[in-house]
């Protein structure tokens, strides 16, 4: 039952899209839960608050009269007393309990075991998941947790469902839409990477449209596509000489660039292909993708140098009249004047930086991981983001009105006033529950049975400072000393870096603050550095590699630091070591520093403590030695989980092996924590993984002196670990190691949630 699991939740929002209508989403759903786990019962009970009653929804196994007519008070049956009591009710031989119910037709005593799971979503009842068998020991009581994870996975479809439902229905509502939008019923989804919610007007990014995210392969109107393809046309041939006429000092040269791409939109071959793509059953945008890839290949095969250049031409003007199709049109003011989501294939860090602002609301992307260095920056900033979402490039417009919830990954696309309203209150119940969380903010993370768990901030920019505040962190755990590197021209001296450091050791408020050393390359990239063109960048030059070879650069951090130190606890961060080789030329470099500082009667830190991040895992096996030269490490968990698994982290073809729970993972982590333990030295696990209750509960297991974590994250990790046991914490964690795969382990760590 566990190896069939991972297979209902990677399936289970696919369904969703194959759904004839949302009135059938939850009759496909209980059909493949019934399939994939071979119950002979699974029904879905949705439940009214306003009437305190239960009705049943959807069914396979029991007769399909009995959908709507099934109804009962929570205070009765079997499936009243899984909300009753809010956890998961089992029960043999069902019809002997006394609080069993018939109902005449149903066929529900044929059944020898009843299971009902809770259904809530944001502490919300939403219903009750019945599974049912005519044999006795299909369902144990060991398969329980495999259930309750299923029941948690739907609740949040469940939800949706009952929100789409009702908006599909409610004809006399007028949804408060710009003139010429509709409300889709049908939501385009990604990957959750937020537990937060955006809302905001669409706004293309022209320059990150890519045609590899344009599917749309169908047109009901040719004759309608074949204008918009004219229009776009015309729009983007103004735009160039519109802007033409508007740049000062354009060369002969430049001219002779702008006049091929007019001359390019304005050759009636390449139009005309399009056109005849489109009345072959082609939208607009798919048949103008088609067309222009051809060309792109045409001209990358030709063996001269400077025709085959031409093909980032040709890529250039296909955008920019995709641009136009999708209503893009000239871009506005980079201010936006109003809430806005920017939509885009992909940004980087660089990007999101340049573009924040107050009415910066949200992000939606095609593609990234959950673990991305943009994804890991939004989150610090507090943007919602999504990424990862199918189709988003054809089924979002400029200027419609999006609502992104990061929790789900579902993005509401002009949506009506029902689920409008449902954000909203959902809205007052979060800051209600942050209120309550504010309770515990300066308290300490301690288990039940007295085990402390120091709680760090990971923080990229000088402004965090207020979420360490906020969100009650112990320490900054990780300064990414990169990102205030990213929007420069140029390396910042040695003066600016010391100001820097210094105003981060005045606004953290005596709290420890540990300085990585800057940490680029893989996707995150200085604008003035010359990096190689690398098939793998996250296996190359990257981040202490880079640093080494750049030992000018390297040495002024360094300086800064160790100056800045003279005013409160700093720690320095070495990331992605590898070898002994390195952590020896790092403290060479570090120690003929201090000795030049203190020839210079410079004050600094001469005990300063230096630590290295394990990210690679050729560093694990040799962690003994390589603690001789250090006082603390970090695990970096967003990287060693992509090379322990060969998951390129932002790519989603693969995302779905990208596992915290993998066997290996906990493996590696718990040996890490093993040998620092063993050697005295300070182990502190650090990245995203170390924010969800079951990797935390882990954690705490192993006996990590720290965790750090996105400031936002760190309220309700600290409520998680003071109403748990390290006694429980360790148990869990010697039970989930003698198992074999994710989908078992996350079965089993769903109790403690």
């Amino acid at each position: 039952m566990h190896d069939k699991q991972i297979r209902i939740l990677e399936d289970m929002f696919q369904t969703i899209t194959e759904s004839e209508s949302p009135d059938r989403t939850l009759d496909h759903l209980v059909r493949m839960i019934a399939e994939r786990l071979q119950v002979d019962v699974c029904s879905v009970y949705v439940y009214n608050p306003m009437e305190n009653r239960l009705t049943l929804q959807a069914t396979v196994g029991l007769s399909p009269e009995s959908v709507g007519a099934i109804q009962m008070e929570v205070d009765e049956g079997l499936t009243g007393l899984a909300i009753e009591q809010m956890k998961p009710v089992f029960v043999i031989d069902p019809k002997s309990h006394p609080r069993f119910k018939y109902y005449a037709q149903s066929g529900e005593e044929n059944y020898r075991t009843f299971l009902g799971l809770p259904l809530i979503y944001h502490r919300k009842i939403l219903g009750v998941l019945v599974v049912q068998t005519v044999s006795e020991d299909r369902i144990r009581e060991a398969d329980i947790p495999v259930f309750a994870n299923i029941a948690s996975q739907i609740s949040a479809t469940v939800a949706y469902t009952d929100l789409i439902t009702n908006s599909a229905r409610q004809d006399d509502i007028v949804p408060a839409l710009r003139p010429g939008t509709t409300p889709h019923l049908v939501h385009p989804r990604g990957e959750s990477v937020s537990e937060r919610v955006g809302r905001g007007y669409a706004h293309y990014l022209t320059e990150y449209i890519d045609f590899d995210q344009i599917h749309c392969t169908g047109a009901e109107l040719p004759e309608s596509e074949i204008e918009r393809v004219e229009t776009a046309f015309k729009e983007a041939a103004a735009q160039i000489r519109r802007v033409t006429r508007q740049s000062k000092g354009v060369t002969e040269q430049d001219t002779a660039i702008i006049d091929a791409h007019l001359m390019f939109l304005e050759d009636p071959n390449l139009k005309r292909k399009i056109v005849s793509r489109i009345k072959g059953g082609r939208c607009a945008e798919y048949a103008l993708k088609l067309v222009i890839m051809e060309y792109v290949e045409m001209f990358r095969s030709i063996e001269d140098a400077y025709l085959s250049e031409r093909a980032a031409d040709v890529l250039d003007i296909g955008q920019r009249i995709l641009g136009h199709l999708r209503g893009i049109g000239d871009e506005p003011d980079q201010a936006f004047k109003r809430p806005t989501v920017i939509v885009a294939s992909d940004i980087s860090p660089v990007d999101l930086l340049a573009i924040r602002q107050p009415n910066l609301k949200g992000i939606a992307l095609a593609r990234g991981g959950r673990t991305s260095h943009t994804v890991i920056l939004a989150n610090s900033l507090e943007i919602p983001i999504i990424v990862g979402v199918d189709e988003l490039l054809d089924t979002v417009r400029q200027n419609d009105y999006l609502i992104l919830d990061g929790a789900s990954g579902f993005i509401f696309v002009n949506p009506d006033q029902p689920i409008r309203e449902e954000y909203d209150l959902r809205q007052v119940e979060n800051r209600k529950a942050l209120r309550k969380l504010d309770a515990i903010r300066d308290l300490p993370a301690t288990t039940l049975d007295g085990a402390t768990i120091r709680m760090g901030a990971n923080i990229g920019l000088l402004s965090d400072i207020a979420l360490v505040n906020k969100y009650g962190a112990d320490h900054i755990g990780l300064y990414r000393t990169e990102f205030p590197f990213l929007l420069r021209k140029s390396f910042p001296t040695e003066a600016e870096q010391v100001a820097l450091y210094t105003r981060m050791l005045e606004r953290a408020g005596g709290r420890v603050v540990t300085i990585r050393t800057f940490d680029v390359g893989g996707d995150k990239f200085l604008s003035y550095m010359d990096y190689p063109k690398e098939a793998n960048p996250f296996l190359g030059w990257r981040s202490i590699r880079i640093s080494l070879e750049l030992e000018d650069e390297f040495r002024t951090q360094i300086r800064s630091i160790l100056r800045a130190s003279a005013f409160g606890k700093l720690n320095i961060l070495f990331p992605m070591i590898s070898s002994i080789e390195e952590i020896r030329q790092v403290i060479d470099l570090v120690a003929q520093e201090k000795k030049n500082l203190e020839g210079q009667g410079i004050a600094h830190d001469p005990a300063i403590y230096l630590g290295i991040m394990i990210e690679v895992p050729g560093a694990v096996p040799i962690l003994d030695r390589l603690l001789k030269y250090v006082d603390f490490v970090s695990v970096g968990t967003n990287d060693l989980i992509q090379y322990l698994l060969a998951v390129d982290r932002n790519n989603k073809k693969v995302a779905a092996r990208y596992n915290a729970l993998h066997p290996s993972v906990i493996a590696t982590i718990r040996q890490i924590v093993r040998v620092c333990r063993e050697k005295g030295k300070p182990v502190s696990i650090c990245g995203e993984a170390a924010a969800t209750f079951e990797n935390l509960l882990l954690y705490v297991g192993m006996g990590a002196d720290r965790v750090s974590m996105t400031p936002s994250s760190i309220p309700l990790a600290k409520q998680f670990i003071r109403n748990i046991r390290f006694a429980d914490a360790r148990a869990a964690l010697e039970t989930v190691s003698e198992m074999e795969d994710a989908a078992s382990i996350a079965a089993y760590l769903a109790r403690y949630k």
